[in-house]
């Protein structure tokens, strides 16, 4: 089982000590809709992010808090789960290069989505590959371009965590970075 983060021991540290159930605090925080209001709690809890609504003002009234404790708590929540993706970013970090391209954001951010764009942009390298030949191999796998994204100008090579080198098609070097270059990813629902 997971560790509580700062803002689920906080409430549950107060429900405990006012002798209130999950129910209540549903009730407490909407009575016409209860169960909606403890699926967003719980959002909230294990996330600490909150909503843009007034659900800190509501559960600071619900369970006799302050909002300044709740946002503690929250932005407690939010550096510990920053802190454990960093960590697990680093035990599990490999060099692999990113194509820089004409464009820095994708021409359209729904198709991106569907079509996962921003993963066409990395280059995983194979784990046999020294480093002295990275710059080759990411120039003789270098496309054309990268759909959504424009022609391929380049390339990054993300060395370690704290070390990456920005190179044009030819492999020169244009610039050399103090971390690494790290791509975003594209979810979408179903």
């Amino acid at each position: 089982m997971l560790e509580p983060t700062a803002l689920e021991q906080l409430l549950r540290g107060r429900m405990a000590a006012l002798d209130l159930s999950r129910g209540d605090i549903g009730q407490r925080l909407s009575p016409s809709n209860p169960s909606k209001a403890l699926r967003r709690l719980d959002a909230f809890a294990a996330t600490g992010e909150c909503p843009e609504d007034n659900l800190c003002e509501r559960l600071a009234n619900a369970l006799d808090l302050s909002i300044p404790r709740i946002v503690t708590a929250a932005r407690a929540t939010r550096e510990a789960i920053e802190a454990q993706a960093e960590a697990d970013y680093r035990a599990h970090f490999t060099p692999h290069a990113i194509w820089t391209t004409a464009r820095n954001t994708p021409s359209s951010t729904a198709m991106a989505g569907f079509i996962n764009a921003p993963a066409r942009l990395v280059l995983t390298f194979p784990s046999n590959l020294p480093s002295e030949s990275f710059i080759a191999y990411c120039q003789d796998h270098a496309p054309a371009g990268v759909p959504l994204y424009g022609p391929v100008t380049g390339f990054i090579i993300n060395y370690t965590p704290d070390h990456a080198c920005r190179y044009d098609r030819e492999g020169q070097r244009l610039e050399t970075l103090l971390s690494a270059v790290r791509v975003g990813c594209a979810l979408t629902r179903v």
